[in-house]
């Protein structure tokens, strides 16, 4: 199997990089990178396809289920949405975007655990300011936000990018369509609830109260909330959303060329739209990737208000549910629908003689054959039984479903 741009730099890569800056790289980062490397590699473990026509067998390596592996992530995004789907309430959503100043970004890189509160600050200004448009229903919306911390040219930029319903439901009156969102109002309450709360949380709190009454008094700019688009379905919105969810730092396509110690990227520059190509060396561009990587179990999805779980289970909201997202869920769990829908390949397909291919066997790296191990146990039963037992341990395990890619070459 051929690597993929990102997986290639790092394997030809990464000891040097360990060698020369091992010592300040986070663990998380070390594991996330070495899934990468070793992704789909059949050494470390795979699932074994036969055909009953020919006799030809195919090999199909254990992925990394890494979201920041730019095979991977793809799947990631594929099992949100199917996720999503049966959550989200029939109601067009608003995609809005909070930023901050240059001020915060450091703040935010040497206190990572503080990252949650920009989700937190983000959800409490649109609520608060829904709240106070009728104190007596108080009206909630349903919130789901995603955490970026890159921008277009790789640097660390952290944001929030959100889909809020446009309406709430009430404390008396139900669900009430709210279409009207007051921007500037919204961005001074962003601004001030997350400069309080950083006061609160940070472990350098003479500094941040420092910082706070600077950018009050210096600092026009940073602080902003866009509206992006008006989505008018939960499942558009599950997808367009699903796109920043799963977004890898950068594209593959966008890398030029690699000429082994030197990357070439391109990106459109946010303040003018102009194309910019950058040309550093490649130990330059894995610190611009890995910066990226969050800790590990940091949920970079967020939800609030009647998408929480104490919230969805509200009988006035279940009757507002997409009822056939249910049908496309059993065919988004099949990981030869996935394969086949984004590459055109049918990966059960036999290459030598187009019959289709049957499943044979698992192999571990360190347990070894699953077949051989329950023959075994099943040497005096009938054939059909092994064959079978073999096949529902793979599905007991969730192999089939998910865990492995096709290779098709």
């Amino acid at each position: 199997m051929s690597l993929g741009k990102i997986a290639k730099i790092f394997k030809e890569n990464w000891d040097e990089f360990l060698y020369l800056y091992g010592h300040k790289t986070r663990e998380t980062v070390k594991r996330e990178v070495e899934k990468i490397i070793n992704c789909g590699d059949i050494n470390n473990g795979y699932i074994e396809f036969k055909c009953p026509t020919c006799g030809n067998s195919k090999k199909v390596g254990f992925t990394c289920k890494s979201r920041f592996c730019t095979s991977c992530g793809k799947i990631y995004v594929d099992n949100w949405v199917e996720s999503m789907l049966s959550k989200l309430i029939k109601t067009k959503h608003r995609h809005m975007v909070f930023t901050i100043p240059e001020e915060l970004r450091e703040v935010f890189q040497r206190e990572r655990y503080l990252l949650g509160l920009l989700p937190q600050c983000a959800a409490k200004a649109v609520m608060s300011w829904l709240e106070e448009q009728n104190k007596k229903e108080n009206y909630t919306p349903g919130i789901v936000s995603v955490i970026h911390t890159f921008g277009r040219d790789l640097k660390w930029n952290p944001h929030v990018h959100m889909m809020v319903t446009e309406g709430g439901m009430g404390n008396n009156n139900g669900w009430k369509n709210i279409k009207y969102f007051h921007y500037e109002a919204l961005r001074k309450r962003w601004q001030k609830i997350l400069l309080y709360e950083l006061i609160n949380k940070s472990k350098y709190k003479r500094k941040m109260k420092q910082l706070k009454n600077e950018i009050y008094e210096n600092t026009k700019n940073g602080f902003y909330v866009h509206a992006k688009n008006q989505i008018t379905s939960a499942k558009a919105a599950a997808k367009y959303v699903g796109r920043y969810v799963g977004r890898p730092v950068i594209a593959e396509s966008r890398i030029l060329n690699y000429d082994g110690q030197y990357v070439t990227y391109k990106y459109r520059r946010h303040e003018d739209n102009k194309e910019i190509i950058e040309r550093i060396h490649v130990i330059e561009f894995i610190k611009k990737l890995i910066i990226h990587i969050p800790e590990k179990n940091f949920k970079m999805v967020r939800y609030f208000g009647v998408y929480t779980t104490r919230n969805k289970q509200n009988v006035n909201l279940i009757k507002m549910f997409e009822k056939r997202i249910f049908d496309l869920k059993k065919k988004l769990r099949k990981w030869e629908y996935r394969i086949l829908a984004s590459f055109g390949v049918q990966p059960k397909q036999c290459e030598k003689c187009g019959s289709m291919m049957k499943f044979h066997d698992i192999v571990y790296k360190n347990f070894g054959s699953v077949r051989e191990k329950l023959k075994k146990e099943y040497e005096n039963d009938i054939k059909e039984k092994l064959e079978q037992e073999i096949e529902n341990y793979a599905i007991f395990k969730g192999i089939i479903y998910g865990k492995i890619k096709a290779i098709s070459t």
